[in-house]
């Protein structure tokens, strides 16, 4: 059974991608498989669309993916200039939707919802209430994935989406995930949980480092990972190509800010 690397939410941040999977190359993994979001936010769209395929292109469709093909097919949908502008999704989107090659537009307009891999599923939100993109931001939130999950038999459902890395389970059942240390967990059979990866390009969870996950599934160990990487790059690609100064500022330390007069 494979060791697999899960990334999510690169969002066109190329250098936080090469870095990991710089670090992928350097260790024994079986397969990457990618948790959609590949665009959106920072200004290297269609370069990470092609590194993602370019490794095999096991991925799921994320919700910025879908606004990106919306605006594709019809500009109408996006909001109005004054606000799209000024938008961090929104101005994301835009550009991706812009400047995509048709190829990659046509993979990203190719990925489905869900995907099995060994020992688990992936998608990019939930699997409740799909389409809709919920958020699992807490147990609440995650109980009618956590249901599904239960009732299918597919037991860890690996999400992207919230940026954060986070492990979520019902706390009385018989059987229950087992931390080994900072960054490991055991899953032992029968344990239903949804495990949060991380973003690869633009984390929320006070660890400016790219996230990501290894999955284990013959031993069935998660590890959740932080990598290095120039994030000065991928804010200066951003002013660069006139994106919000936001979507820059989420990436940098307050001395990074600095150096670039944010």
């Amino acid at each position: 059974m494979p060791k697999i690397a899960i990334l999510s939410d690169i969002h066109s941040n190329l250098p936080a991608l090469k870095a990991v999977l710089k670090e992928i190359a350097e260790m024994e993994v079986d397969q990457i498989c990618f948790g959609g979001d590949t665009v959106g936010y920072a200004g290297e769209p269609d370069e990470c669309v092609s590194l993602v395929r370019e490794h095999g292109g096991v991925c799921v469709l994320g919700n910025h993916d879908f606004y990106t093909l919306s605006v594709r097919s019809d500009r109408e949908n996006l909001p109005s200039s004054r606000i799209w502008k000024k938008n961090p999704v929104w101005a994301g989107v835009e550009l991706a939707a812009r400047t995509l090659g048709e190829d990659n537009a046509a993979w990203l307009g190719s990925l489905p919802g869900v995907l099995k891999i060994p020992g688990a599923v992936l998608s990019h939100s939930a699997l409740h209430d799909f389409g809709d993109w919920p958020y699992l931001h807490s147990l609440t939130d995650a109980r009618p994935t956590l249901a599904i999950l239960r009732e299918s038999g597919d037991e860890i459902g690996f999400f992207g989406h919230t940026h954060r890395q986070e492990i979520f389970y019902e706390p009385k059942d018989a059987i229950l995930p087992e931390r080994l240390d900072a960054t490991r967990m055991h899953l032992p059979k029968g344990v239903v949980c949804t495990i949060i990866v991380g973003s690869v390009g633009q984390p929320r969870d006070h660890d400016l480092r790219a996230a990501w996950v290894l999955w284990d599934s013959e031993t069935r160990i998660v590890e959740f990972r932080h990598t290095e990487y120039p994030a000065l790059e991928t804010a200066r690609e951003i002013l660069i190509t006139g994106l919000p100064k936001e979507s820059a500022l989420r990436l940098l330390s307050t001395e990074e800010a600095k150096v670039l007069d944010l």
